[in-house]
């Protein structure tokens, strides 16, 4: 999902936890969700990169949520391009789940916080030569959570919809892509956008979107399935969903 030639992009549009931060919502903290911060690059092979905040002291857990413009139709190797995180403090970081979303790429690592997190910082470039379109990366902390699954899908047409099933006191994080058309997407009931990027590579470029969302009360889930999502289909029809579980315990 690339153009040979990038043009302009435009939307660093983050919607986010991510700038000035989201305050951690109160109540039913039973993963103790501290605070997410995300940061987006023009081009994939940049850096886009996450400073992280005192809101993190105490962590146990880190989780990271890359996204971008990714292999093109057909491409050879397409399995192979994945984000490329580096960490100022020399964090272990592990792949969760790496997902292609036709053409696009969504990631997900974690890695054991170390005590000297605030201030420290997390980037991830993709394994693209391109440029093209860029990409987003978010960084959430919790101080009770550990990763249970990870689930994705593509789909085209209809709701885009995944039914999951999550422990009592879990966080649970969808990521969805369209990689052909930038509108924001609609959570359904009881999630948030945590982060926005829409990208725009111009009239030969593509418009995708990468958008993050969170459960509106990390931590308050009663246990049990859910599903996870958007009210409404796609703008271009074609879409991708990875879902993400927090789970209480370390």
């Amino acid at each position: 999902m690339r153009s040979r030639v990038w043009l302009v992009l435009v939307v660093a549009v983050v919607v986010l936890a991510g700038c000035a931060g989201v305050p951690a919502p109160t109540g039913g903290a039973a993963v103790g969700y501290l605070d997410a911060r995300s940061a987006s690059s023009q081009r994939e092979d940049g850096a886009a990169t996450v400073v992280l905040p005192t809101s993190m002291q105490g962590a146990t857990l880190l989780v990271a949520v890359a996204m971008g413009d990714g292999p093109g139709p057909g491409e050879a190797n397409a399995q192979a391009q994945h984000s490329v995180l580096s960490d100022s403090t020399g964090r272990v970081w592990t792949e969760r789940l790496h997902h292609i979303v036709y053409g696009s790429i969504v990631d997900v690592y974690t890695a054991p916080a170390n005590g000297h997190d605030a201030g420290s910082t997390i980037s991830s470039t993709m394994a693209v030569t391109h440029g093209d379109e860029g990409h987003g990366l978010t960084v959430l902390a919790y101080r009770h959570g550990h990763v249970g699954s990870a689930i994705a899908a593509n789909g085209s047409f209809g709701l885009p919809h995944l039914r999951d099933d999550a422990p009592a006191g879990s966080d649970v994080l969808t990521a969805f892509v369209d990689g052909r058309q930038n509108t924001p997407a609609v959570p359904v009931p009881g999630f948030r956008p945590l982060a926005v990027l829409p990208v725009d590579g111009g009239p030969t470029g593509d418009r995708d979107l990468y958008q993050l969302e969170q459960l509106t009360a990390p931590g308050t889930w009663p246990g049990g399935p859910l599903v996870t999502g958007n009210t409404a289909p796609s703008a271009s029809g074609y879409w991708g969903l990875v879902d993400i579980t927090i789970e209480p315990g370390t």
